[in-house]
């Protein structure tokens, strides 16, 4: 086999990849479909008709591709700024693909604004999740964070890309050693100084699952990096309207994503958790419709 056997080889290969992970981006969002929809067929919830679906499929694919071609932009572009790659992600790529995302379900209101903190402060934002569109409009909060995820969304084609690049906290769930990690690595975020003297922040939903009707109890992970470094927790709630996926927005009057922003909750060494636990689940429920007022509304 000569030199240029090999190099036809090895575009050949390249070739073969470069089209499996393209088809990948189109086929992936199918699976999201079938996780979407699963939340919707819950009591108190209309489940998703064809348009819903198809809005799901799009969304997903904005999502996976949009990670994507932002990630390769911004390797390619990173000798040219002097922002951290990671930085470059989660203040530039990760905000507009989530904004993209939901602009085919409508606009966003942000309510108490003012208890946001400055960028210099670092903070652990809680917010309820309800369903995937929680992701894209946690970006309209306009502030950089790192998000909580399990190790397996690695996997998904471009999102993965995000996760690993942007250096996000990545946690296997079944490890005691990862979750060990996983704290230290949150705790050296949260003391961090990033670029023009930002402090690291955490986004997490500590009901651990997706639910649009229930309300669901609050897991320990959130509270305990909290207590551990003695960061404040801003209570999110996110107040997703009925039949969102089903509208036909743009054609039609749009319904609104409501994110309510609740004052922080100052958190000692040696606050007590499961207090700490009833005031953030009290917040973040205190504006979310009960089972029974989404079958009114």
């Amino acid at each position: 086999m000569d030199l240029r056997d090999i190099i036809d080889l090895v575009i050949a290969t390249l070739l073969f990849v470069v089209g499996l992970y393209t088809r990948l981006l189109f086929c992936i969002p199918l699976a999201s479909i079938y996780q979407e929809r699963k939340i919707w067929l819950k009591p108190g919830v209309k489940p998703l008709n064809i348009v819903g679906y198809s809005k799901v499929y799009l969304y997903n694919l904005i999502w996976f591709t949009g990670s994507f071609v932002g990630c390769i932009s911004a390797i390619l572009l990173q000798p040219f700024y002097s922002a951290s790659l990671d930085y470059a992600i989660n203040s530039v790529v990760e905000p507009v693909i989530g904004k993209a995302c939901h602009m085919i379900l409508g606009p966003v209101e942000i309510i108490g604004s003012e208890n946001l903190p400055a960028n210099n402060e670092p903070v652990i934002y809680a917010a309820n999740h309800s369903s995937q569109i929680d992701i894209g409009v946690s970006y309209y909060l306009r502030r950089s964070f790192k998000w909580i995820s399990k190790r397996s969304v690695v996997y998904m084609p471009g999102v993965g890309m995000v996760m690993v690049l942007g250096r996000h906290l990545l946690i296997d769930r079944k490890g005691k050693s990862s979750i060990k990690k996983m704290y230290e690595e949150a705790s050296n975020l949260l003391s961090k100084i990033l670029t023009d003297n930002e402090k690291g922040s955490i986004f997490i939903f500590p009901q651990g699952t997706r639910s649009m009707s229930e309300r669901l109890p609050l897991k320990d992970g959130a509270f305990n990096m909290a207590v551990r470094d003695g960061v404040p927790i801003i209570p999110i709630s996110i107040d997703i309207p009925d039949n969102l996926w089903n509208d036909i927005y743009p054609f039609a009057s749009p319904r609104t994503t409501k994110i309510t922003i609740h004052k922080p909750i100052a958190v000692a060494t040696d606050s007590d958790k499961e207090n700490l636990k009833k005031l953030v689940g009290d917040a973040i429920y205190s504006v979310l419709p009960s089972r029974e007022d989404r079958k009114q509304r």
